[in-house]
């Protein structure tokens, strides 16, 4: 992230769900005393840093980080390495699903068979940090045979804005994050429903 030609410079940085991620930086010219830093952001974690930078590492607890760049002038910049390894410990649910890309389809996740679903299950979606993420279900049915609770719904958090969004029921509906990332909740009622919905990246406006 040397020899930018913009003061602010974003890299994301995904893995499969069950991995986290290490990052080290190389090389770091950044000019501390005048406003330089880099930003370390996950689903669960901020981080800011810029003193000491060279050869430090950045681990995280999940599969997906942000490193964003901000310089006073260009030209000044960071180099990184970064691995993924097995977590030592689990963060996920079975039924959790990962989506990264420009586009793709969402549905509501399931219980291996044999296996009653009984936790709320998440789809976890992260698109190129320059984008926001636009979800419009298109489909909220009962499967045959099961009888629909008030108890279902869909939760939708904006990871950005901090922000969540909750839909009941059969609910079609269309939603717009303020960033690149979204986590969808899907309550354990939700598994007597057909659920699906279309995602795509959408430019700020």
């Amino acid at each position: 992230m040397t020899g930018t030609q913009v003061r602010d410079c974003t890299v994301a940085i995904g893995r499969p769900l069950g991995e986290v991620i290490t990052v080290e930086i190389r090389e770091s010219s950044l000019n501390c005393s005048a406003g330089d830093m880099v930003l370390f952001s996950t689903r669960m974690m901020w981080r800011t840093a810029c003193k000491k930078l060279k050869q430090a590492t950045v681990s995280t607890r999940m599969n997906s980080l942000i490193v964003q760049q901000r310089l006073l002038l260009p030209g000044n910049g960071i180099v990184l390495q970064y691995s993924s390894q097995v977590a030592a410990k689990k963060y996920h649910q079975d039924c959790d699903v990962q989506l990264f890309g420009p586009r793709g389809k969402i549905v509501n996740p399931v219980a291996r068979a044999g296996h009653e679903q009984q936790v709320a299950c998440r789809t976890f979606v992260d698109v190129a940090p320059q984008f926001r993420i636009a979800i419009r279900a298109v489909r909220v049915a009962p499967k045959t045979g099961t009888n629909q609770t008030h108890f279902s719904y869909i939760s939708i958090r904006d990871i950005s804005a901090m922000r969540t969004a909750v839909f009941r029921g059969s609910q079609l509906f269309y939603w717009e994050s303020s960033g690149s990332r979204a986590e969808i909740e899907f309550s354990k009622d939700f598994a007597s429903l057909h659920f699906q919905a279309d995602y795509w990246a959408t430019k700020h406006k």
